[in-house]
């Protein structure tokens, strides 16, 4: 008469077991926007809740648990828009404000990111605009974000935003899938001085098991120049290669550069060729100068304008600031570099009410 009991026991426990497993979901969203006003930064708080993400407990604790990758979704209208992002942060733990460069951020979808010196909420910020292939445009926040966030729960996600079309809601999106992507990292200034060229650190995540072809396009030939198709190699994230000013490009031109991958995402910056990188009078760029360049220990700022240098910041190839100093006149002073990594970097210099930028290899 106990046989049949004692025999749905294991089968009432297996089907429990079975109702209390949590499958973790690709992906979670929650709801931004829109603006009230196009052309005019808002800021949006996401509380990183499960109810803000419309999931039970346990499935927004599986996500948190295993996120590999952040997007803001950046696209409110259904024709040509403009969009941007400024002062991104998760919780206390990550966040971005675009001061010196893009940070490690791509865009994602139908767009094209570019990276502004100014005109964010505090400086620079990041916009992106349509390129007009049918999908969503993102901008996805860099790889080292990937991570465990359970220990965020309950803060908030931040972010400034502004668009030209303000039309309707978009998302922000968490993944905890593998997100293979291509990074193109912009320099300190998305700018290429005429007869130059810039070098571009560009990322592969994940790093390919097997050899894998590179393939970069440049919407305008005339303006900027891109390299050939390139073999990447196994087991490598990192590679460096340069775009080039076109001979006879027209100061202000720009192009739209890809790069591409079958199997990756692909990533998509906007550049243009301007005379000093676009800021400050061309004058002072001769009565401005650093030598020696390239050196090795120290370099002298060499001044013989009439106007101070106040200020002297020094990035380096991915956009990190790696000196910053402030002074009356910091004219014709040497600058001790012997503590850096041989490398390109990128000087701003603040003469007067001007910003002259140029670059220094370090030996």
């Amino acid at each position: 008469m106990n046989s049949r009991p004692l025999l749905l026991i294991p089968a009432f426990l297996l089907s429990f077991a079975i109702a209390g497993a949590q499958t973790t979901p690709e992906e979670i969203t929650a709801d931004y926007g829109p603006p009230a006003e196009a052309n005019v930064w808002e800021k949006f708080t996401i509380p990183l809740t499960a109810e803000t993400f419309g999931v039970d407990e346990s499935t927004f604790a599986a996500a948190m648990a295993g996120v590999t990758s952040f997007w803001i979704r950046t696209e409110m209208h259904t024709g040509s828009d403009v969009g941007g992002i400024d002062n991104v942060y998760i919780g206390t733990t990550y966040w971005s404000t675009f001061e010196g460069s893009s940070e490690g951020w791509s865009s994602g979808g139908d767009g094209t990111m570019e990276w502004m010196d100014e005109g964010g909420v505090e400086g620079g910020f990041l916009q992106i605009s349509d390129w007009a292939v049918g999908d969503w445009h993102w901008l996805i926040a860099p790889s080292d974000w990937a991570d465990d966030w359970s220990s965020m729960i309950g803060q908030n996600i931040e972010f400034w935003y502004k668009t030209n079309q303000p039309t309707y809601a978009a998302i922000v999106k968490i993944t905890t899938i593998p997100v293979e992507r291509l990074v193109i990292n912009t320099p300190v200034s998305p700018t290429i001085l005429p007869g130059d060229s810039v070098l571009i650190e560009l990322e592969v995540l994940p790093p390919p098991e097997e050899d894998i072809t590179i393939s970069f396009s440049t919407s305008n030939s005339g303006c900027i120049k891109v390299p050939p198709a390139t073999i990447f190699p196994a087991n490598h994230s990192t590679g460096y290669f340069y775009f080039t000013a076109a001979p006879g490009a027209t100061i202000g031109c720009e192009s739209v550069i890809e790069a591409t991958c079958p199997g990756y995402l692909t990533s998509r910056i906007t550049m243009v060729v301007l005379d000093n990188y676009g800021i400050g009078e061309t004058d002072l760029t001769e009565a401005v100068t650093v030598y020696p360049n390239p050196c090795r220990d120290k370099f002298t700022l060499s001044n013989l304008s009439r106007e101070k240098i106040s200020r002297l910041i020094i990035n380096g190839i991915t956009g990190n600031i790696v000196y910053d100093k402030e002074n009356e006149d910091l004219s014709n002073s040497k600058i001790d570099v012997s503590g850096y990594s041989p490398g390109i970097y990128f000087l701003r210099i603040f003469v007067g009410d001007q910003v002259i930028t140029t670059k220094l290899i370090r030996e």
